[in-house]
């Protein structure tokens, strides 16, 4: 009877030709996960990197935005300057308004344009850090003769218009300008700028509000980067499974050598046995 194959060692079955005609094709897979990996942190970064614009240098206010028009992303944050009066009996408070950390009221008033004629544009005046300052200086608004003057600060972003809690309709809690304007009693119908004007310089009884330069820093795409540690995985896994595979075929070799290997039984003798007399 033929003896069977000896079973070959772990390292033997691992630099086999059809072993490394895995390892070849796994390495493959391997490689094109990377680079899909590598192209979701591209994205991420691209997607993330923040555009640089000359938002400290003051531009006229029709430069970036126009009246009737939704706001884009180039104007938010950009400092501006227009002229216009202001409608002394259109100004409002506005509470729940943060300034640098310190929560307070924002006074906020209606101005109509010099350019383009008669557009409106809402206009905040300054912060204060109590409900009573705010209504001192709003009403001190109020009483202020109306003027042609030259208007500078930050031109931002609208709030949602945000319903009142209160059931006062003027009780403002968001300077949202399609709420305010419902709510300027001179409005002409003229066509409005739908962002908000943040004064540089507050008038007297009023602190400055706190409008800083858009935010420089680069965030990372979260969902990309998810996608970009799912392609890591996916190309460790190619490994895995070629050594699974290369192990369990060595692991089925060792098996079927050790049920073809014969069985060498102790030879049985029979006793002599004795016949009684």
């Amino acid at each position: 009877m033929t003896p069977p194959a000896p079973a070959r060692s772990l390292r033997a079955a691992f630099i086999a030709p059809r072993s490394i005609g895995l390892l070849v094709l796994a390495l493959v897979l391997a490689g094109a996960f990377a680079a899909l990996g590598q192209w979701q942190i591209s994205r991420a970064i691209e997607q993330g990197t923040v555009i640089a614009r000359p938002t400290e240098r003051t531009v006229p206010l029709t430069a970036v935005a126009q009246p009737a028009s939704q706001q884009t992303d180039a104007s938010v944050g950009q400092r501006v300057s227009t002229r216009g009066r202001l409608v002394p009996s259109d100004t409002v408070i506005v509470g729940d308004r943060l300034n640098d950390g310190r929560r307070g009221w924002w006074v906020v008033g209606h101005a109509v344009l010099d350019d383009p004629a008669g557009s409106q544009l809402a206009v905040a005046l300054g912060f204060a850090p109590d409900q009573q300052t705010a209504e001192r200086a709003a009403a001190a608004a109020r009483a202020t003769p109306a003027a042609d003057r030259p208007l500078v600060g930050r031109y931002v972003d609208t709030d949602p218009a945000e319903p009142s809690a209160s059931g006062d309709p003027t009780a403002l809690s968001s300077v949202s300008t399609a709420r305010l304007v419902n709510l300027w009693t001179q409005d002409e119908g003229a066509p409005t700028f739908e962002g908000i004007l943040t004064l540089s310089a507050a008038p007297a009884g009023l602190e400055d509000i706190y409008s800083p330069r858009p935010g420089g820093e680069v965030e990372l795409n979260l969902l990309n980067i998810l996608y970009a540690v799912e392609w890591a995985i996916f190309a460790i896994a190619a490994f895995y499974v070629w050594y699974r595979l290369v192990r369990d075929r060595w692991e089925q070799e060792q098996v079927a050598v050790l049920i073809a290997e014969p069985v060498h039984d102790s030879p049985v003798h029979d006793s002599p046995v004795h016949d009684s007399v």
